[in-house]
């Protein structure tokens, strides 16, 4: 079996980790998802499982068209990336995008090596 994993899941995840320790931290790059994603192939392969993302433009103007209400493309420290939108709070994040993960890919998002790459201790 192969787990896709889309661009929405992966910034979702990526703003809740980088939330949970900096609640003002609202921004991720684009740099830092690539990382980010590559290392949560990376954990997923070593489990056995196969993983692919999907990380193209195309499915990135998706993201922002069908969740409008909580994401938005930005500039921050001169890096393009997604910014959660203000009236966003972690909680809803996390019932929305992580409610229906599998345990193995759930695992993937929060592992300490996969986190590592968002600049987050």
């Amino acid at each position: 079996m192969c787990v896709y994993i889309g661009i929405e899941d992966l910034a979702a995840n990526a703003l809740i980790e980088v939330m949970s320790k900096d609640e003002s931290k609202r921004f991720v790059s684009y740099e830092e998802l690539e990382s980010y994603g590559a290392e949560v192939v990376n954990f997923l392969n070593t489990k056995g499982e196969k993983a692919v993302l999907i990380l193209s433009r195309e499915s990135t103007n998706a993201m922002f068209r069908n969740y409008s209400d909580i994401f938005e493309e930005t500039v921050s420290d001169d890096q393009l990336g997604i910014q959660l939108k203000t009236n966003i709070t972690i909680e809803e994040l996390i019932i929305k995008f992580r409610g229906y993960l599998a345990w193995n890919v759930l695992l993937a998002f929060i592992s300490k090596q996969t986190v590592s790459k968002l600049g987050v201790r």
